[in-house]
């Protein structure tokens, strides 16, 4: 869900949002990624290389699925 609003975001402020640890964080990352919900990538910041995930178009589908089934939603598209 905290992708949603950005679509991608540094891996250290996203594993900030969802109060995990290290550890867990990690194994909940890989998780998404073997399901294709999420896609991590390197970029090059002034010198230094930051890690970001970026929620993937069956990603949001998926959020959307979940959110369609617990509560009631204005069409999104």
């Amino acid at each position: 869900m905290a992708l949603v609003g950005t679509r991608q975001m540094g891996l250290e402020a996203l594993r900030g949002r969802t109060k995990l640890t290290p550890h867990a964080f990690g194994r909940l990352l890989s998780w998404l990624q073997r399901e294709y919900l999420v896609d991590v990538f390197s970029t090059l910041d002034g010198g230094r290389v930051e890690e970001k995930a970026e929620l993937t178009d069956k990603g949001e589908a998926f959020l959307v699925s979940m959110l369609e089934k617990t509560c009631e939603l204005p069409e999104l598209h």
